[in-house]
């Protein structure tokens, strides 16, 4: 943080400043002071630097985020509101004129010192001297979300020094890279790159240490940080998460002792307090078993807000009879419930079947190399419709992964385009979805006539067999081999027609309008994501974001086995 200090306190302070901090929230940048009414000098910065910091988060459409700028840099107690960019650079020239007062034809910054901005014909500051010049930093927190506020044109923010007319450095914050965030133009000016590094260990447990007396306190960060440091670097509120569901759990099991009052627990006799609880090996070995259950959880479901706190306490400290006994078999009991205990399962997302297919085709599409559609999901012509292409049945997990190549779902989904994930639908739900009722019915009564036909001909040969008094014996042989050869093909005909009404059916889905606002109610739950930008209309392209998981069990309940469809199996 003394790289941006340093950086925005020493004049020309620069028009674009980009800090990634990937390790660090967003409330724990304490950049300035969220005051607009007081210049901020405890910070390390000018006497004369006005800061605003805003959100894009609380400030999510253009009016209210260029209104909570100007509102943040002026002293006026009225909200001010502006509508259009124009008119919060008008606003914001008057602003900053506003601060200076007129002299000699000139205009002088206000406040203490000798020094003087004087502004030329041309509309340029010339300034005499450093100490009084007025300095403006707009800090703008969660920088990806800018491109959703203000649209494709939200690269108007970063060149507020040269469209406004007015010194200003803006500083935008994320934890994003830049080549991630920038817009898709190239109309933004390369930014002062600015990296916010982890903290540090000893960072941590001296900002944690302080929130418990307990004398176990230091040896519970202790193991809390050996385990999450060796797998994640996360910030110091996401530790402080993990702890506070992780400490009851720790210590739940422990004897009565003279610091359970830290823990929120009275004394069984408050007239006489118990001595306090003696810290040996066998002690913290048997609380590192204890823990290591719901450690392993935590990190899986805790982190990324699977579970929330309360379920998950409640998952994992449930009543034992042998953690009543506090003599005999400590942590054992705990241990031995440990290995049942279970976390309650997530709820399951209520969509339609069709919306499943679309789930599962898009999983497909995002791990898959185009190359290997038409051989995972590829479908013969006629009744064989089932049989894949490529000879042979399918087989899971063809793919093979070259030495030295990172297999593609560790790497992430990869986006694809609107038309592959209808011609991957298409083959899923042609393959596996059940009949509709219309359709089943319709055929169901073309047997019947194909039956009746068919028994009609029958009787009439047998007739025909009476008549001759079965003399001719090669004859019936003959009828009988003709007849078979009706009924075959009959049959055939009846399952072309059924395969054929059905992959009308298909297709008439897979092109309907109806389909495609499921697509759109999917994006909207976040389980598929549109990467192309929205004033593009060809060309469409999606992503993926569910995962392995969660897309497995949707296949599950359509009756697909998804490593059956997938380049790269994790079989």
């Amino acid at each position: 943080m003394s790289d941006i200090t340093t950086i925005l306190s020493n004049p020309p302070i620069p028009p674009f400043v980009y800090l990634h901090h990937p390790h660090h929230s967003s409330t724990s940048l304490d950049l300035s002071s969220s005051s607009s009414s007081s210049t901020n000098s405890s910070s390390g910065y000018g006497s004369s630097t006005r800061i605003a910091r805003i959100e894009t988060v609380e400030y999510h459409t253009p009016k209210l985020l260029l209104s909570g700028i100007l509102d943040k840099l002026s002293d006026d107690k009225d909200e001010v509101e502006v509508q259009t960019f124009d008119g919060f650079a008008v606003k914001l020239r008057t602003w900053y004129s506003a601060q200076f007062q007129p002299m000699n034809g000139n205009v002088a910054i206000k406040g203490k010192g000798k020094a003087k901005a004087k502004v030329n014909g041309h509309g340029d500051y010339g300034r005499e001297g450093k100490e009084g010049d007025l300095s403006v930093v707009v800090v703008i927190t969660k920088a990806e979300r800018l491109r959703l506020v203000l649209g494709d044109g939200w690269s108007v923010i970063t060149r507020l020094t040269e469209l406004v007319g007015v010194p200003i450095s803006v500083v935008l914050c994320s934890t994003i890279p830049w080549d991630n965030v920038r817009p898709f133009r190239g109309d933004a000016p390369e930014p002062i790159h600015v990296y916010f590094p982890p903290p540090t260990r000893e960072e941590i447990i001296s900002s944690l240490l302080p929130a418990s007396p307990h004398p176990l306190w230091p040896r519970f960060l202790d193991l809390l940080l050996s385990t999450t440091l060796s797998l994640c670097s996360p910030s110091i509120e996401e530790i402080a998460y993990l702890s506070e569901a992780l400490w009851p759990i720790y210590t739940h099991t422990l004897p009565p002792h003279q610091s359970m009052i830290h823990l929120n627990q009275p004394y069984p006799d408050p007239s006489n307090p118990p001595a306090e609880i003696d810290i040996n090996l066998k002690l913290l070995t048997d609380l590192k078993y204890q823990l290591s259950l719901s450690l392993t959880s935590s990190i899986e479901s805790l982190l990324p807000r699977q579970i929330g706190v309360h379920e998950f306490k409640k998952a994992f400290m449930k009543p034992t009879p042998s953690s009543a006994d506090f003599g005999l078999g400590f942590g054992m009991g705990f241990g031995m419930a440990g290995r049942q205990t279970m976390l309650p399962k997530l709820p399951g997302m209520e969509l339609s079947t069709v919306e499943k297919f679309l789930v599962a085709a898009s999983y497909g599409a995002s791990y898959n190399p185009p190359k290997s559609d038409l051989r995972l999901f590829g479908r013969s012509a006629g009744i064989a419709g089932k049989r894949k292409k490529g000879g042979g049945f399918r087989r899971a997990g063809y793919g093979r992964v070259r030495v030295g190549k990172v297999p593609q779902r560790l790497l992430g989904p990869k986006p694809f385009t609107f038309d592959r994930l209808l011609a991957l639908f298409s083959s899923l739900y042609a393959e596996h979805a059940p009949r509709p009722e219309d359709l089943q019915a319709a055929l169901r009564g073309a047997e019947d006539g194909y039956d009746d036909s068919s028994s009609a001909s029958g009787s009439g040969s047998d007739l025909g067999s009476d008549e001759w008094g079965g003399v001719g014996v090669g004859v019936s042989a003959n009828v009988s081999v003709q007849r078979q050869r009706e009924k075959v093909e009959k049959k055939r005909k009846r399952d072309n027609e059924r395969e054929k009404k059905w992959d009308e059916h298909v297709e008439e889905l897979t092109m309907s309008t109806k389909l495609w606002s499921l697509i759109i109610n999917l994006e909207a739950q976040g389980l598929i994501k549109r990467v192309s930008p929205t004033d593009r209309l060809d060309n469409v392209m999606l992503r993926c974001e569910v995962g392995y998981e969660v897309a497995k069990d949707l296949s599950k309940e359509l009756r697909i086995t998804l490593d059956e469809y997938l380049y790269e199996a994790s079989m």
